[in-house]
Formats: C-alpha cells, sequence, structure tokens
C-alpha cells in the first residue's frame, strides 16, 4: 500500500496539526459528531436566514429594485427597512387625515346660536275648504275665529258640549267646527250661545296642513285664529282645559 506523504514511507505518525494551520482561538472547542443528523439543530437558523434571503431577493426583483447590498440585514441587524416602512405608513395616515378634513362638505356643523335663531314660520289654513252636511264646500277662512275638533273615530259628545261652554265663557266670537272625514252627529243641549257647525274633511286637508298632526288619528283641537293663522294645537285633546287659557287669543 501506499504511504502518507510526509511519513518518509516508515510510518510515523504526522506532526501534531497533521501539518495544518491553526484555527481562530475565538472559535472555541469545535467538535465533530459521528452523525451529521446532530447538527441540524444548529443549521435550522441558517437555512431560515437563507429562505428570508431568497425572499426578499424574489420581491425585490419583482418590485424592480436593486439587488441587496453586502452586509445587508440579518435577524440580529435588519437595517433601515423597519423603520422606514413604519414612517411611511405614519405620513400616509397623517396626509389621508388632512385630505379627510379638507374634502369639501365633511366641515362639522356649527350649531346655531340660540339667541339667533329665526321663529318658526306661522301656520296658516286659510286656504283649507271642508264640505258642509249638504257637500258645499266651505273656506276655513270664512269660518274662523274657530276652534276645530277632529273628531274621527269618536262620538267626543263630552268634549263637544264642554267646549261649547269653554268658548261661551271666554266671550268671544270663535266658532266650535266638529270635523270628521263625514259631517259627525252633533250631541243636542248645545250652548245656544256659540255656533257649533259639523263638517266634513274628506281628505284630512287640516291633519296635512299641520305638521304635529301628520299621521294622528285621535280626536284632537286646532285653534285658529282671525286671519286663518293656527294658534295653539292639542293631541289627544279630552276636555277643554288643555287650550281654555288660549281662548282669549281668538280674535
Amino acid at each position: 500500500m501506499g504511504t502518507l506523504r510526509g511519513d518518509n514511507g516508515g510510518g510515523e505518525r504526522p506532526q501534531e496539526g497533521g501539518g495544518l494551520p491553526d484555527l481562530p482561538p475565538e472559535w472555541g472547542t469545535i467538535i465533530i459528531p459521528d452523525d451529521a443528523g446532530a447538527l441540524d439543530a444548529e443549521g435550522a437558523p441558517i437555512r431560515r436566514q437563507f429562505r428570508r434571503a431568497t425572499i426578499r431577493r424574489r420581491w425585490r426583483r419583482r418590485f424592480h429594485l436593486r439587488p441587496e447590498p453586502m452586509g445587508r440585514a440579518t435577524d440580529e441587524s435588519p437595517g433601515l427597512a423597519v423603520p422606514l416602512l413604519i414612517m411611511s405608513i405614519a405620513v400616509i395616515a397623517t396626509l389621508v387625515s388632512l385630505f379627510a378634513v379638507a374634502w369639501p362638505g365633511n366641515h362639522p356643523k356649527t350649531t346655531p346660536h340660540v339667541g339667533s335663531a329665526s321663529p318658526p314660520a306661522p301656520i296658516s289654513l286659510a286656504g283649507v275648504s271642508l264640505q258642509g252636511a249638504d257637500g258645499a264646500q266651505v273656506a276655513l277662512k270664512d269660518l274662523a275665529p274657530a276652534v276645530i275638533l277632529l273628531v274621527e273615530g269618536c262620538s267626543c259628545e263630552k268634549l263637544i258640549g264642554s267646549t261649547a261652554d269653554a268658548v261661551a265663557d271666554s266671550k268671544g266670537e270663535a266658532k266650535v267646527l266638529v270635523v270628521a272625514t263625514r259631517p259627525p252627529t252633533l250631541p243636542s243641549g248645545l250652548n245656544e250661545k256659540v255656533t257649533v257647525r259639523a263638517l266634513a274633511d274628506p281628505n284630512n286637508a287640516v291633519r296635512a296642513t299641520v305638521p304635529a298632526l301628520t299621521g294622528e288619528h285621535t280626536s284632537s283641537a286646532v285653534l285658529v285664529g282671525r286671519s286663518g293663522v293656527m294658534v295653539r294645537v292639542v293631541k289627544s285633546v279630552t276636555t277643554p282645559d288643555a287650550f281654555r287659557d288660549d281662548l282669549s287669543k281668538l280674535q
């Protein structure tokens, strides 16, 4: 058999270190196991680093970026990528917020000063017409001032009688108009000092003109002045006590 180079054919042991230069002392003691599988745990971080580097290179190629410089980020030294990403997100969020605030129509509506608010416009029923028992049209402005009792679905005999008495006590000229979709039946024994008329409002024109009565189907009272302008409206009325103090305004 052949002999190892340098043994002069005599089979002497090679000199210490096998003639190779010594390893750097900072590497420490190096142990080479008999089974290479024992190095799997130490090789896993290196494989992950290689995979991440491969993914970064792939994405840089897709975005047509320059290749990473040597000594680029590792898990221990991520470089400037993460800080730049955070700063970019913050700048974009700030710009979006400023754009949303400056967009026309997104300005918050200021609350109007209470003292400068204009009073609501008066509601006029002068253009409303009702029907008499004979079907003839009667303009509401010709019947004002009046207390209109909307009694659809209710006989309301007590309410009609007590309202007539309250109007008589006010010593005014107001009439009492009892209104339903068809001319209602008036109770007997009403106060003779007050004009009480039963009229029809087939189209519910009174309820449609008064916003507070839209969708209401209960007995209600609408007080109308001489010019046909509404003075007071009372929903779900049962006695004239709810509007007795306003009868003096119907002049």
